[in-house]
């Protein structure tokens, strides 16, 4: 059996999806959409930073908050993504796909 190999040009990726394991909506989010300002009244403490807001903090379907982990960490990716966008081709990412192709020989 042989794994294949699957390559990505930066420039060829451009929306995240994140799958609600409650109800299993799919909330696709565009990457190169900036990030909104925040609708919710700003505390003291983000009153000194701006605060925006990319992935939603609970789940449109069934209004389940998202795992924690995502909101941080599909908004770190998207800030990366911005500041790679100015030299797309130069980027990929690799990585196996999850079909096994059966080589005959």
């Amino acid at each position: 059996m042989m794994q294949t190999e699957l390559i990505v040009y930066l420039s060829d990726l451009r929306y995240v999806e994140i799958h609600c394991p409650h109800c299993s909506t799919k909330v696709t989010l565009d990457m190169e959409n900036p990030p909104q300002p925040s609708a919710h009244r700003l505390t003291a403490a983000e009153t000194a930073v701006q605060v925006v807001e990319f992935v939603p903090t609970a789940c449109p379907g069934c209004r389940e908050v998202y795992d924690t982990a995502i909101r941080p960490s599909v908004t770190y990716f998207q800030r990366a993504y911005h500041s790679l966008l100015a030299i797309p081709k130069s980027v990929t990412f690799r990585g196996a796909s999850s079909r096994v192709v059966d080589e005959k020989t």
